[in-house]
């Protein structure tokens, strides 16, 4: 049985509480991985840059809604086998620009999707503390 986390077919968002598999494990198979500390992150503004520098993002990103959807649908700078994204601490967020974070959510669902039909691994894992 191949674990889920190397399926494209289980792409998504994953609701805090679900397992986290270890990142060393999701690495050694080929994911890029990612721990992205929400901490502090109060708006769209913070939420752009440590998505940027997390992710590595190119010169080019322009910290808008558009400009993350493309990135997160490229990440060709990042090239693996597929990727897993951690956001720590992802209540503040929530908590302090709900439209924001909605709006993340419908990106990262997109993103989600779009890797789903290149057979590639994108997931996403929402937890309250750090990971």
């Amino acid at each position: 049985m191949t674990d889920p986390i190397l399926s494209a077919r289980h792409n998504g968002i994953h609701p805090e509480g679900a397992p986290l598999p270890p990142l060393a494990q999701c690495q050694a198979a080929g994911l890029s991985a990612f721990t992205i500390d929400l901490d502090g992150c109060a708006d769209k503004a913070g939420l752009m840059a440590q998505l940027a520098r997390a992710l590595e993002f190119p010169d080019w990103f322009g910290h808008n809604w558009d400009a993350l959807a493309d990135c997160l649908g490229d990440l060709s700078w990042l090239a693996a086998e597929g990727y897993l994204i951690v956001l720590a601490h992802s209540r503040q967020l929530r908590a302090a620009d709900p439209s924001s974070w909605e709006t993340l959510l419908e990106i990262l669902a997109e993103a989600a999707g779009l890797w789903r039909e290149q057979g590639t691994p994108f997931h996403v894992f929402l937890t309250a503390a750090a990971a």
